[in-house]
């Protein structure tokens, strides 16, 4: 009886995970992260204006491990972190604002232990976008990063690709909805809209629009409300002017549509009539913030009372996205909304946020559009008043 005890006791314990480390690191805040498995060391681009005293951090871990601080503050509620007390002594080496803390992760089996460094650095939106690097190491679809060193600025873009992973239609990161490809200059954005299969008609959720965004993405809402899932911009300190860069669309055939049933539930079928006429969306809009958790959605980032200012292609005739196979140029100006004006006071203290969003179908959002339907990004520009040009 001993011995049969026994070798159950190793069978269970060679089924627990034994892996301690860190995957990735994602939060309503956070601009950029990058991990170096190797050292132990974390790094996490947040905006000058984040409350560092609660900086929520979702850890992506092995499963069944879990992390915490090595030495815990008073202020720490996870996924909430405090690092306000924790600041890096400023060098001529490192003159970014940083501020370090030790995180531990235990395996499942709790055989496993390791040690990670974390550093949160302050930093800004660039106003250049060029979408050459992509973090694709361990992850199934590619993660858009951008970043100036000299500057200080930082920005990882946020897609509906973790919600398009829920759909099992991908067995590659090329397979999904926006992945990197050939661009005007180098790489570029390709977002093209595709089927969810059999998985995305069981939840009414038939399409899924190629995206690209500033913002932040909760996968784990995406099924109950995948527009509220959807949040838009991060602090923004200038004052923009111009939205500019290249695109290509080409747009699919078959055109989803939908009507709603005396239950409300969405009927979906294939419109006829908008064969061929889908249209990709670019657009950008500041608008007011009242902390750095406010966030514009979904449903209201282009109708909220808070927006400022919006630049959108097709507001004009002339501005109106073509199907082409050529790389053209785009120049959309900031338009004020809402009878609003930019108070430079408000703009100094981190109360506007900026997003950026492209998306391959432009009622794309609300499971509207065509199948096949493909926009190419490249080289964007926001240019504000303090541009030279």
């Amino acid at each position: 009886m001993i011995m049969c005890l026994a070798i159950t006791s190793c069978i269970q314990d060679e089924g627990l995970n034994v892996e301690a480390a860190i995957d990735g690191c994602n939060g309503s805040n956070i601009q950029l992260s990058t991990i170096n498995t190797y050292s132990k060391t974390v790094s996490i681009y947040v905006s000058k204006a984040t409350d560092l005293s609660a900086l929520e951090i979702q850890f992506e871990l092995p499963e069944g491990a879990d992390i915490e601080p090595v030495d815990a503050a008073a202020n720490d509620h996870a996924p909430k972190y405090d690092f306000s007390s924790s600041k890096v002594p400023v060098t001529s080496e490192q003159t970014l604002e940083q501020y370090q803390r030790k995180f531990r992760v235990t395996s499942e089996s709790r055989t496993t232990e390791a040690v990670y460094v974390i550093t949160v650095i302050k930093s800004e939106l660039p106003t250049e976008y060029h979408f050459e690097n992509i973090e694709d190491g361990n992850n199934k679809y590619h993660i858009f990063y951008e970043f100036n060193l000299q500057k200080a600025e930082m920005l990882q873009w946020a897609s509906g690709n973790p919600g398009f992973n829920l759909t099992g239609m991908a067995r590659s990161p090329l397979d999904y909805i926006t992945i990197q490809s050939q661009g005007y200059m180098g790489k570029g954005a390709k977002l093209e809209t595709k089927s969810t299969g059999s998985f995305g008609a069981g939840v009414s959720m038939p399409i899924a629009a190629g995206n690209l965004f500033i913002g932040s993405f909760e996968v784990g809402n995406a099924l109950k409300d995948a527009m509220k899932a959807t949040k838009f911009g991060f602090p923004f300190y200038k004052h923009p002017t111009r939205l500019s860069g290249y695109y290509k669309f080409k747009p699919g055939t078959d055109y989803t549509s939908y009507t709603l049933g005396a239950d409300g539930k969405k009927n979906f079928f294939i419109d006829a009539n908008m064969n061929g006429k889908d249209k990709g969306d670019i657009y950008a809009v500041l608008y007011e913030a009242d902390n750095v958790e406010d966030f514009l959605d979904g449903y209201n980032s282009l109708n909220s009372p808070k927006i400022v200012s919006l630049a959108r292609i097709g507001v004009k005739p002339e501005e109106e996205m073509k199907e082409t196979s050529e790389w053209t140029y785009f120049d959309l100006p900031f338009v004020l909304q809402n009878s609003k004006t930019i108070n430079d006071n408000m703009l100094a203290a981190g109360k506007y946020k900026l997003a950026i969003v492209f998306s391959s179908s432009v009622e794309g959002a609300a499971f509207k559009g065509s199948v096949g339907s493909t926009l190419w990004i490249d080289e964007v520009t926001i240019h504000c008043e303090e541009d030279n040009d």
